[in-house]
């Protein structure tokens, strides 16, 4: 009969405690440090989503015929009268990770009094984006 080594008996319960205790500590400051980068991921992609459909809104505003935005000056715009419908003005909500985002549409005189230039403004959260619209 030859005498059993330490080897031969496999990992006791106190081993393995060990091993999973040094994979544990060794595991924590990899995730604490992953989390804040998550945050700023999830927190540029909003940013970068409102940013486009704020984009897509002012693209829009830039469609409608200038007589039409000069009537509708204001802050905020209804854009339900602007559009002309509930269904066209809802085109312009966005539904990001379960919250809905409304634009606020602010049209104003730019040209000083002397009319002919509209200063059209989007604002969505924390994206605001500008830009003028000239009659011809």
């Amino acid at each position: 009969m030859r005498p059993r080594l330490i080897s031969d008996h496999g990992f006791s319960l106190v081993e393995i405690l060990i091993a999973v205790m040094v994979l544990t500590l060794a595991i924590v400051p990899i995730i604490n440090a992953i989390g804040p980068a998550v945050k700023t991921t999830a927190a540029e992609t909003q940013s970068s989503v409102l940013t486009n459909q704020a984009r897509a809104t002012l693209n829009r505003l830039l469609t409608v015929d200038f007589e039409t935005l000069n009537a509708h000056q204001g802050d905020p715009v209804d854009l339900t009268s602007l559009f002309g419908s509930t269904a066209e003005a809802e085109l312009e909500n966005i539904l990001l990770n379960g919250q809905r985002y409304t634009p606020t549409v602010v049209i104003s005189d730019a040209s000083g009094g002397a009319g002919g230039l509209l200063q059209l403004a989007v604002t969505i959260n924390q994206v605001r984006l500008t830009t003028l619209k000239a009659d011809y």
